[in-house]
């Protein structure tokens, strides 16, 4: 191999590592420029492509897995002796029963607002009398209204011994702390810690939303370009693609333990069904530019000094600067280039 031979080889190399570094890690592996690319023509014809103009599209391919998101722990302020508990993957909404204890049910109110005081009087007002009312009208026990205008009066209390009759509790018409157990939305059973036959203070399971979503790892080089409501697209073990949005993306830990997390909520939640835990992939749009030239990144020539280049069919070099780099795809520019040019490529 004669110098200059060698030197121009090695310049391409170098422009290959630094246009890789530039395009977020896609290797180009670029032709050099040689002095015999015009006389090309008196061995095998090239081969060619065509400068197209549209869209180029990067995403980023993120590790995730199928979830319900982070269990919290449940408490109950019940004394007594727990007799029965609700089983790992059970749905609690409105009116379920949380647990029983010495056989009485302790059933679910939905609110933001904890039951943190006994409702055992008349005229009580306030943040906790409103959720309570504001579940009985859900679950049709007392007229509907605005939650935060009712008192415990008698339409309250009548209220509330309907709904303890239905419960097979005794129909007191006072309600307390310890008689109910108030999630901030209908919820998933996660892990029960808890046996029966355990006393029933304490926190005897936790609890996950309802809805299955994926948590994925987001790679350092892609941290700043994803973010939340990018579409992305999720390939589930069995080969199916549902589609998604990113929730969320927020980075735990620092420094060197430093990572990047996304959530992607899932629309289609039936396409998901049977699905409790599992590896998946999201793709996700990373970076995209509108009505730019491209080609295949085989089409670009290293310049031993400096820059890229597209070779024509008469062999003449076209200068040109590189963009976005996608899917073995990449956006140029330059004096001379247009839509429709015919460019040669590496076979």
């Amino acid at each position: 191999m004669t110098r200059p031979r060698r030197r121009t080889l090695l310049i391409a190399a170098a422009l290959c590592l630094a246009l890789a570094a530039s395009a977020g890690g896609a290797l180009l592996l670029l032709r050099p420029a040689t002095d015999d690319a015009a006389s090309a023509g008196e061995s095998a014809a090239p081969a060619t492509t065509v400068v197209e103009r549209g869209e180029l599209v990067q995403t980023a391919r993120l590790d995730g897995a199928v979830g319900f998101g982070a269990a919290l722990p449940v408490s109950t302020k019940a004394s007594g002796t727990i007799t029965w508990l609700p089983g790992a993957g059970e749905h609690l909404d409105r009116g379920s029963v949380a647990l029983r204890v010495d056989e009485r049910a302790v059933p679910v109110l939905i609110g933001d607002v904890p039951l943190y005081r006994a409702l055992d009087g008349w005229g009580l007002e306030g943040a906790d009398v409103s959720m309570v009312a504001a579940n009985l009208m859900e679950l049709g026990h007392l007229r509907r209204s605005d939650p935060a205008a009712l008192r415990t009066d008698a339409a309250f209390r009548a209220a509330v011994r309907d709904w303890q009759e239905s419960l097979g509790l005794e129909r007191t018409g006072d309600i307390g702390p310890a008689d109910v157990i108030v999630l901030g939305a209908p919820s998933r059973v996660a892990a029960v810690s808890a046996r029966t036959g355990d006393a029933a203070g304490g926190q005897p399971y936790t609890v996950t939303p309802t809805r299955r979503l994926v948590e994925a790892t987001v790679p350092a080089r892609e941290a700043g370009a994803i973010g939340a409501g990018a579409a992305a697209v999720i390939e589930l073990p069995d080969g199916r693609i549902v589609d998604g949005v990113i929730e969320s993306v927020e980075t735990t830990g620092k420094g060197a333990e430093a990572e990047v997390r996304a959530v992607v909520a899932i629309d289609d939640q039936a396409a998901l069904e049977g699905i409790d835990a599992a590896a998946v992939t999201v793709r996700v749009v990373a970076r995209s530019v509108q009505d730019v030239l491209i080609v295949p990144v085989a089409a670009l020539m290293a310049l031993a000094e400096g820059g890229y280049a597209l070779q024509d069919e008469l062999g003449a070099l076209h200068a040109v600067e590189v963009g976005l780099v996608a899917d073995d795809r990449v956006e140029v520019s330059g004096n001379g280039v247009d839509a429709g040019m015919t460019v040669v490529t590496a076979r």
